[in-house]
């Protein structure tokens, strides 16, 4: 089993080798106008410049005079660049709205300020807020545990002492196959379906789907979910093969990893933040789903009479989840310090507040399993039952079930600038 975990760490590692480019939610550079800015003329063209190419076919900007006449014409798409021609202005105070949707990850951002024609501009107001058809967070819940019921049950399983694992696992696919698809809607809804569900159908979502990275994430997914469960059902199929067919799904369900962080957050910091993000999905995916593994066999081992088995791999994964959790504490700090402009921020901010949630949650998980490594694994070397691990086993199940649940809402928040 050893080797079978090896081979499949090592192909899971293989997307690493894919090219990244920097890119996250498109911020705003500058603009001329400035914001704030008084100016003797009226503008004849309008310049936005962003941190980031943004999607030309998906680019809004208004203009708007005191009497609610939108004088910007179409804008023009040059890289990082929007220039949006200007009609007749006079005197008095105008409102610029943006709204952008970066090239890479996808998302749409947003914005307003106000510039003035030899007056004093008045502030932007309020409109309202796009609603979502579905939760976002929850659909990214939904991979993160298809992940884990894949990648990391399948990379430690029991086979003779869990047949029930393949059964899981192709359920985990299944769900994180369908999490993927409503989780690309979800996101590309905010950028073509403000006017409602029904414009959304009829819109052409073509420059979402392969021009960002959130696109191109998704169709690697889908068609590597597929595999998966291709996999997992030639395992059931073909006994003979089962083993080598589910070890080759396991390494694929990790493989899947790359893509959530292909298409997040840290990629906007390079290749180094990114390889950093997939490790750290990959290193809890192992942990959690090595737990789930382990859980799934003590239920089956009294039938089976395979206990001293069960045991054996107990031991063994208490050795392999030391140097995996603490790659999971440290890739975690890193992009915590790459994400966040200060320290302040941990408590000024949404994000940084949902990130001390999780490391608070997550050092619940690191204290049952410090409890597991250091009483409950020295009594089952000894000879205990190994029944005495399963009630503290399924609770850190469960704690580690919850910080996934936290991450999904963390991948969904912008960090703070």
């Amino acid at each position: 089993m050893k080797y079978r975990i090896l081979i499949g760490v090592a192909c899971a590692l293989a997307p690493l080798a894919a090219p990244s480019s920097a890119a996250a939610h498109a911020a705003l550079v500058s603009a001329t106008p400035g914001s704030g800015t008084v100016i003797r003329q009226a503008p004849k063209i309008l310049t936005l410049v962003y941190d980031e190419e943004v999607v030309h076919q998906y680019a809004r900007v208004t203009v708007i005079d005191a009497r609610g006449k939108n004088i910007a014409h179409a804008p023009r798409v040059a890289g990082s660049t929007v220039t949006a021609p200007l009609g007749l202005a006079h005197r008095g105070s105008y409102t610029v709205r943006w709204r952008m949707v970066a090239s890479d990850d996808g998302h749409a951002t947003e914005g307003a300020f106000s510039y003035g024609v030899r007056v004093k501009p008045q502030p932007p107001g309020a409109v309202g807020s796009l609603n979502l058809p579905v939760a976002p967070e929850v659909l990214a819940w939904l991979q993160f545990v298809g992940i884990v019921l894949t990648g990391g049950l399948l990379a430690f399983r029991m086979a003779r002492e869990s047949p029930v694992s393949l059964w899981v696992a192709a359920a985990g696919a299944a769900v994180a196959l369908h999490a993927a698809l409503f989780g690309f809607l979800a996101g590309a809804y905010p950028i073509v379906g403000g006017g409602g569900i029904s414009n959304f159908v009829n819109t052409e979502i073509e420059p979402i789907r392969a021009g960002t990275h959130l696109g191109q994430a998704w169709m690697a997914m889908t068609f590597a979910w597929l595999a998966v469960l291709g996999l997992i059902v030639g395992g059931w199929a073909y006994p003979r093969h089962r083993e080598r067919l589910l070890a080759g799904a396991g390494a694929l369900g990790l493989a899947i990893a790359f893509g959530l962080s292909w298409a997040s957050h840290p990629d906007s910091h390079g290749a180094l933040a990114l390889i950093v993000d997939y490790i750290h999905l990959l290193a809890a995916a192992l942990w959690v789903g090595g737990l789930m593994a382990i859980g799934l066999a003590l239920r089956a081992a009294p039938r089976l009479g395979r206990e001293d088995a069960v045991r054996s791999s107990i031991l063994q994964f208490s050795r392999l989840a030391a140097p995996t959790v603490a790659v999971v504490a440290l890739a975690g700090v890193y992009l915590a310090l790459r994400e966040l402009p200060s320290v302040s921020a941990l408590v000024t901010s949404g994000y940084g507040i949902t990130l001390l949630v999780k490391a608070a949650v997550a050092g619940g998980a690191l204290a049952l399993g410090g409890y597991h490594r250091r009483f409950v694994v020295p009594r089952l070397a000894s000879g205990a039952p190994i029944a005495t691990i399963r009630r503290t086993l399924m609770l850190e199940v469960g704690v580690l079930v919850t910080v996934l649940a936290v991450a999904a809402v963390l991948s969904q928040r912008a960090p703070p600038t």
